[in-house]
This record gives C-alpha cells, structure tokens and sequence, in this order.
C-alpha cells in the first residue's frame, strides 16, 4: 500500500527513509494531508470519498474550483477485508465499491463537469474462501537481518541476504525507488504469517496483486456523445410481403448488426396485428 500509494502520486523521485518509510520527492506520503501536501505542488488537492459525496452541488464547485488536479481516495475494499473479523465480507465490500465509484464518477462528471477522469487502485488482492493452513505459511524461521518492515505477503529491509523460500528483490527494479530498500515477497499463494485476517492478503508478487485497473472516463458531447451511447441490436424482417393470406406463412428476421461493446443483445416479443389490434 505504502509503495502503490506513493507511485500513483506525481513524482520526479521516490525514496525510503531510514525508518523505511516511503517518500515523494522528499514529501511524506502515508496520510491524506501529506497526500495533499504532495499534491499542492501541481496545483492539486487530495479528498476522501465520504467528504466529496457528502457536498451538494455549489460546495462541490467552490471545493474543486482553484485546483488543476483533483484526488478522490476510497478505501472501502481494504477497509472490510484487512480486519479478520470482516474479511469473509471482502466480495460484498467489492461490489459496494464498485456502485460507489459509480455514483461518485456520475457526480463528478453531471454535477462538477468533469471531463476527464481516471480510476485506479493501488494493488489487487489474494482471497481464499477457507481459512490458511500450514502448509500456505512460508516456513521461515525468523526475520532476515536489516528488516525494518514484516507483513503478510512482503517484507522491507536493507542489505537482506537470499532466500530459497522468498523472491528476494529491490524497490529501485521495481518501482524505481531510491534508498536501498529491499524486500522479499514468499513464492507463490503463501504467507510468511498469519496475524489479523489471513484470508484476505496483498503486497506480493502475484498478477491479482501488481496488476491494477485503470479505467479512463472523457465526457464527450454532441455528435461524439451519439456514437458513445450503448443500445441494442437492430432486428428487420426480411422480404417486403408482412401479409398473412395462408394457413401457414413464414416470417424471416434478421440481425442487423453484430453485438459489441457498445451494442448489446436484444430479447424480443413477436406479434402479429391488424392495423393496430393484436390478433
């Protein structure tokens, strides 16, 4: 989180401290204030999810308006599923968050005219339905020397010596990270222990992890707008003879266009009329 966080700041250089704690361009960065202190330096400000959605329209307005940049951070994801006695809610937790940044993207965008917005996390994250057992912990007997921070599915040090049982790396590869911090992340699904919730972890090098959505939002207007419009498929009937003179009369429809992205099936009821009475 420390790392992920960091990075999605503007930067020119990110660095470790001798306590291990991460900065940006010499800026402390773990709280909402610093975030913002970070974020100044381009004309920007940082804000929680919960502030923003609770300003009507006009304090919107006034909040955004001296800023060039805009961060709105929402945690509900993390939140639920890094306590133990809530992670067995991390998947209602998610699709909470995904209604959340929904309605919150709608507001920016109806009530702030906003234009252009990007969403984005700071890492993935591992579950499990069952809880750990053994056989998940990394079976390491004790910290490597120079380790100045230990989590479930990562550890942070300096000058830390090799491992069969953990990737052994550095932040300056990874992340291009100043400082000469090192860290090891154990090897596949495992933990290197289990303290709080253990069934949902983060902060190793597993792709649910390290890769992270970015979802591009532009408001476009007029003419733009049309062809951005999700609708249905179109359906005609085929030949020009829509008279039924037999006993038997066979009607053809076709689809008039493939489904795609924008374009979505069609469920459709058929009936015929006479005039403008069912039969």
């Amino acid at each position: 989180t420390g790392l992920g966080m960091a990075a999605l700041l503007p930067h020119k250089l990110l660095d470790y401290g001798e306590n291990g704690t991460i900065r940006v361009d010499g800026l402390a960065c773990s709280s909402l204030d610093q975030r913002g202190k970070v974020l100044a330096k381009v004309e920007g400000v940082a804000v929680n999810s919960e502030t923003y959605m609770g300003m009507k329209k006009d304090d919107g307005r006034a909040f955004i308006k001296p800023y060039r940049v805009v961060y709105i951070y929402h945690n509900q994801v993390d939140a639920v599923g890094d306590s133990a006695s809530t992670e067995d809610h991390t998947f209602d937790a998610v699709r909470k968050t995904i209604v959340e940044l929904g309605d919150l993207v709608g507001k920016i965008v109806n009530s702030l005219n906003g234009t252009h917005l990007f969403v984005t996390a700071d890492h993935g994250f591992l579950f499990q339905e069952t809880p750990p057992g053994q056989t998940d912990k990394n079976s390491l007997a004790s910290k490597p020397e120079g380790t100045l921070l230990a989590k479930k599915r990562y550890l942070l040090g300096r000058n830390l010596s090799d491992n069969d049982k953990a990737y052994h790396g550095s932040t300056a590869v990874t992340a291009g990270a100043d400082g000469g911090m090192e860290f090891w992340v154990p090897k596949g699904a495992n933990r290197f222990h289990f303290v709080g919730g253990s069934r949902f972890v983060h902060g190793g090098a597993m792709p649910q992890e390290v890769v992270v959505p970015v979802v591009r939002v532009h408001q476009v207007r007029d003419t733009k707008a049309i062809k951005t419009k999700t609708r249905t498929v179109g359906v005609s009937v085929l030949g020009s003879n829509y008279k039924v003179t037999t006993n038997r009369h066979r009607f053809q429809l076709i689809q008039t266009e493939p489904v795609g992205e924008r374009v979505k099936p069609v469920t459709l009821k058929v009936g015929i009329y006479d005039g403008s009475d069912p039969v």
